[in-house]
């Protein structure tokens, strides 16, 4: 029987590139928009996966809205970690409740391990991913965590509309990444930084 897959943040280019790359594996994908799925409301997210019911979560959906603290928007801070973080948690336990054997890749940030100035929500929730994931390995859960360094998305195009788009990373070349981790080659509990500069590297591993 063909393993289900279900990637919230379901219309992002990250997740359409992991999906198309699972879906040629012959894997059955699910990847709900934020309409079909809000990852911070317990109904949403019990409609969506009780219904579904996947064999591997890759918790993708993620907010960025950068600003100073000393200028905070106090909800927008809460998105950050309702979406980030939170929607994270929500949507593994109410996986785990379907399905005790399930498989996670959470999609983090490399800048869960860089300092930015005006992106501290952005990088303490993404961190906070990280020692999650680790920690769900400790608890005898297969979780990997896989973040993206700067990458060719819509998103990133409209934080930084003039950069050099040739410098960032292709998402179907992350999707690949991911798909070494849906296929468990990585060590739960792992954690992996792809860059443009070293997704070569880390796609030859085997």
């Amino acid at each position: 029987m063909n393993r289900k897959v279900l990637i919230t943040g379901g219309n992002g280019d990250i997740a359409q590139a992991i999906k198309k790359q699972l879906e040629a594996q012959g894997y059955i994908v699910y990847s709900p928009s934020r309409t079909e799925m809000d990852v911070t409301s317990f109904e949403s997210i019990e409609k969506a996966i009780g219904g579904f019911k996947p064999d591997i979560l890759i918790n993708n959906a993620g907010y960025v809205m950068p600003h100073s603290i000393k200028n905070a928007d106090l909800e927008c801070t809460k998105k950050h970690f309702d979406i980030n973080i939170g929607g994270t948690f929500y949507c593994t336990a109410v996986a785990l409740k379907y399905n005790p054997n399930l498989e996670i890749i959470n999609i983090g940030s490399a800048a869960s391990i860089e300092v930015h100035a005006t992106w501290s929500e952005y990088c303490a929730s993404k961190a906070a991913i990280v020692m999650a994931t680790k920690c769900w390995a400790e608890d005898g859960l297969y979780a990997v965590c896989i973040s993206p360094a700067r990458t060719r998305t819509k998103m990133r195009k409209s934080l930084f509309p003039d950069e050099d788009q040739s410098t960032l990373l292709d998402p179907s070349d992350f999707a690949k990444v991911v798909m070494k981790a849906v296929e468990k080659e990585f060590k739960s509990g792992t954690h992996i930084v792809v860059r443009k500069q070293n997704v070569i590297q880390l796609l030859a591993q085997g």
